[in-house]
């Protein structure tokens, strides 16, 4: 396997935070795994997304206004049979000020016979809590398991020689993640007193979905499924603190209930068709104020002659915050306390592009970036992709990755400060209703083409 970095450093920077950093307390813990009802022959491969704020105050790119995280939905729904489409869904919440975007999520479909795919989701739910202190945080670290049952997804046999790549006929198995869903909301009963709910977002400064290490019993192909939230509050408290003129402060919420669908698909075809392959993880650091993303070419090489088409898959995505090299001047001048981690979010990319498979040599590139305006205090943005390579006979269909694209629209709510309060969703002038949409529109669900290829 072959990284070529095109302007990008890499850091496994979320991976050290994670390894040494502490949960803080998680209450109301509960979990749900969901299959399909039947086994299919295709299945539509999610490729990452890229959620980009557009609303902008002076300038079109330095002057957009970033938003706390308190819905994030980018995710394939598969088909129920072979007669119904697969569909793409986006969403994502502001918190109480308004914005607009134009999100997108990359996606390939893989079509044969000897193919079975099953797909799923595991339904997480919990409290966090804030730890009371000068640097108050939630580090929500949650462990889990994906269960696939063997039997389902192919007829057992008597082989009982597992490997982690192999199911009970020895046909090559992997699980990819096909998106999530994400939903908070604050519960005022929850909170102290003191400090009732501001909003339902959160501001993040970690954030890292993976499927990990996967192993077989002789019943169920068991995967780890990670999740690390953690949420802090910015270093000016939420605000913008100019004394004795001006002085916001927007609180941080004591405790949030997180709702968080993760879902998945499972694969698995004879090693004469199908060969999955795990590649590293690619990470990149930037200054948070740098807009482009960052691209880096992902190469690597088919295990066999005949395997001479592929495909590329998701198995983990990440975000994450440090503190800057050099804190900006203007910055330091306000006092903004930059051990309090989180930051307003204005865009958010991982994707991957898979390209035509060249005789032996895969390739795709992979397109990431971790953004806020200038009106966020700078820090270093990180981010992370880990991906499969899926290698397959020329039996199997494979389509070129392609885009699906939605469009979201949020008024600002009643608690959104005079001077930022925004409502232009349900603007009906033609100019307006091709920008905004015509309408308000939190979520939007993009139906995906048919594919019969065999």
């Amino acid at each position: 396997m072959i990284l070529t970095p095109i302007g990008a450093q890499a850091s496994p920077f979320i991976d050290e935070v994670i390894a040494t950093s502490q949960s803080t307390p998680i209450n109301n813990y509960s979990r749900q795994q969901s299959l399909s009802s039947e086994v299919r022959h295709n299945v539509y491969i999610w490729q990452g997304f890229e959620h980009e704020w557009q609303r902008f105050v002076a300038l079109r790119n330095a002057g957009r206004v970033p938003h706390r995280i308190s819905k994030l939905h980018n995710y394939i729904q598969q088909p129920e049979d072979s007669s119904s489409h697969a569909s793409f869904h986006f969403a994502q919440g502001t918190g109480v000020d308004g914005n607009y975007m134009n999100p997108k999520g990359n996606y390939s479909t893989i079509e044969s016979e000897s193919i079975n795919s099953l797909s799923g989701n595991v339904l997480l739910q919990w409290t966090d809590e804030i730890t009371d202190s000068s640097t108050p945080v939630a580090n929500n670290k949650i462990h889990d398991i994906i269960s696939i049952p063997l039997d389902v997804i192919h007829t057992p046999s008597s082989h009982t020689d597992f490997n982690i790549d192999t199911d009970v006929n020895n046909n090559a198995l992997t699980v990819i993640l096909q998106g999530i869903q994400l939903d908070l909301s604050c519960n005022n009963d929850l909170q102290p007193e003191s400090n009732p709910c501001n909003s339902n977002g959160m501001w993040p400064y970690i954030f890292n979905i993976a499927i990990d290490q996967c192993e077989a019993t002789e019943t169920h192909y068991n995967c780890d499924l990670n999740v690390d939230i953690y949420r802090a509050w910015t270093p000016n408290k939420g605000g913008f603190q100019l004394p004795p003129l001006f002085e916001e402060i927007k609180p941080l919420n004591h405790r949030l209930d997180y709702t968080l669908r993760v879902h998945f698909s499972a694969i698995s075809a004879p090693p004469t068709t199908f060969s999955p392959q795990t590649n590293d993880d690619i990470f990149t650091s930037k200054d948070i104020h740098q807009r482009r993303n960052q691209n880096t070419t992902l190469e690597t090489y088919s295990p066999q002659v005949n395997l001479t088409q592929s495909t590329h898959a998701i198995r983990s995505f990440g975000f994450a915050l440090s503190n800057p090299e050099l804190l900006e001047q203007h910055w330091q001048v306000l006092g903004s306390d930059t051990s309090q981690q989180g930051r307003y979010i204005g865009k958010l990319s991982n994707l991957i592009s898979s390209h035509k498979q060249f005789n032996q040599n895969s390739q795709a590139t992979i397109s990431q970036s971790l953004w806020a305006p200038i009106t966020v205090v700078n820090a270093t943005s990180h981010t992370s992709i880990g991906t499969r390579s899926l290698f397959f006979a020329d039996n199997v269909f494979i389509s070129e990755t392609q885009t699906a694209k939605g469009k979201l629209c949020i008024n600002s709510t009643e608690q959104a400060p005079a001077f930022s309060r925004w409502s232009m969703c349900n603007y009906k002038g033609w100019l307006a209703r091709i920008i905004y949409g015509g309408k308000q529109q939190l979520s939007h669900a993009v139906t995906l083409p048919l594919q019969h290829q065999y």
